[in-house]
């Protein structure tokens, strides 16, 4: 659920850092960091980071984290999975609203051919998996939520399984379904590390 393991953490931060050019980093908001490993190699390599936690366990640790960098580390109770639910009326955290999020990281809403605002990284647990990249794609496709802001780099760990039918081909009958088509079309997938 979370990455604990400080190689993986620095592989993580190649991977994030590849494709970004001179000039001040695009922020990153990490969903359910954990004890903060990979969090720590991140703000080590100079990147502003938006920890977004719903475990208290590791809440407070975080929180420490935060008071003793100077605005370098944001850290939110609240859960990715959670944003934006279809639920009306006061949300209770770990829910959250992407608006809330949006406004309380200081990110503003850019063009959709203007650069990435905002890099997410997380890794989504194999429960429910496919419902949750589902529910990315139609949010996309709406141009709401996390995508109301502009495009956004999503970085995530996913099961094989799932990337292999992100990634399938047309003629692969028993894998080229309706996701992988959409997914597709709207994002560019790439396999960063396996």
């Amino acid at each position: 659920r979370f990455i604990a393991c400080p190689q993986l953490a620095r592989t993580v931060r190649r991977c994030l850092q590849s494709g970004s050019g001179p000039g001040p980093r695009p922020l990153l908001l990490e969903f359910a960091p954990g004890p903060g490993v990979l969090t720590r190699t991140l703000l080590d390599a100079g990147f502003r980071v938006v920890a977004l936690e719903s475990n208290s366990d590791f809440f407070t640790d975080l929180q420490s984290l935060e008071n003793s960098l100077d605005g370098q580390l944001k850290v939110i109770h609240g859960d990715f999975f959670r944003l934006d639910p279809l639920a009306k009326g006061a949300l209770k955290p770990p829910a959250l609203s992407s608006d809330k999020l949006f406004e309380t990281m200081g990110v503003a809403a850019v063009p959709w051919r203007a650069d990435v605002p905002l890099k997410i990284f997380g890794i989504i647990p194999q429960q429910l998996e496919r419902n949750r990249l589902w529910r990315l794609l139609f949010a996309m496709y709406e141009c709401s939520s996390i995508y109301r802001y502009g495009r956004v780099e999503l970085n995530l760990f996913i099961s094989e399984k799932e990337y292999t039918v992100l990634t399938a081909k047309p003629g692969e009958s028993k894998i080229y379904q309706a996701l992988t088509v959409l997914a597709q079309l709207g994002y560019e997938i790439e396999l960063l590390h396996k």
